[in-house]
């Protein structure tokens, strides 16, 4: 059993008999469950579509809608090639170049165009990313303050929040997310997208929650790798992403 399932079942215990049938099928049958309405896993289970949303909360998500796309990615990643982490030099240059190769092959220079542009056109840049992702955050932002602009990267998931309720469209918000589907970011995006705030989202997969409400999206190529539940998985990419958006942004609005 992988480590998504894993963290699945360490919530058994909390959950009532009906859910744990819930939790039951989405570990057997997840292809099947996210394949399906609320309604049709309900009538399946033989429960009601109350008990399925319970599940899908007492589980870590908003709701069955959040569960399913989670599960979705999920069944994704497991076809992309996953990596064990070695000490051997050449393997782990080979891996570094593949993903930096991937992701350059995955840019459309319009949009470094148009982030560079998002960039000019906007009195603030507030960065979101959280865990692994908060070191692109920092060093962008540190980047754009060094070229004029007032940027930031905050750490403090309660001051994000915060944040986001107070950015304006005349602001510029960049998500980064290795998966697109991390509760925490998505409650971020979906108060900037309120506040009618531009977004750029930097994502490692396609068909993500988080891109539905981004104005532009740059994906990129990042291999799975574990040491045991540890997530070794790079974030290089992200942040070649970030470089050559804020290059671009300088080469073409500040040095003129």
């Amino acid at each position: 059993m992988n480590v998504f399932f894993k963290k699945l079942q360490k919530y058994r215990d909390q959950l009532s008999r009906l859910e744990q049938q819930v939790l039951d099928y989405i570990i057997d049958y997840p292809k099947e469950f996210s394949q399906s309405r609320i309604d049709e896993v309900a009538q399946k289970l033989y429960v009601s579509t109350a008990t399925i949303s319970r599940t899908s909360k007492a589980l870590g998500y908003s709701g069955f809608q959040e569960l399913k796309y989670a599960l979705i990615h999920q069944l994704e990643e497991e076809q992309h090639p996953t990596y064990e982490p070695s000490q051997n030099f050449d393997q782990l240059a080979n891996r570094v170049q593949s993903e930096i190769s991937e992701t350059l092959q995955l840019i459309q220079p319009k949009n470094l165009e148009l982030g560079a542009q998002l960039l000019e056109e906007s009195l603030r840049v507030e960065f979101f990313g959280v865990g692994s992702s908060y070191s692109c955050c920092f060093e962008a932002a540190r980047k754009l303050t060094f070229a004029g602009r007032i940027a930031n990267a905050r750490e403090d998931w309660d001051e994000l929040r915060i944040v986001a309720k107070h950015l304006t469209s005349n602001d510029l918000a960049i998500l980064v997310s290795y998966s697109g589907e991390t509760s925490l970011p998505l409650e971020y995006v979906a108060i900037l997208k309120e506040k009618q705030v531009p977004i750029i989202a930097i994502v490692g997969s396609k068909n993500n929650q988080l891109e539905e409400f981004a104005s532009l999206v740059f994906h990129v190529k990042v291999a799975n790798g574990y040491y045991g539940e540890i997530d070794m998985s790079s974030r290089i990419p992200m942040h070649l992403i970030l470089e050559l958006l804020i290059l671009r942004y300088i080469e073409t609005y500040v040095e003129k």
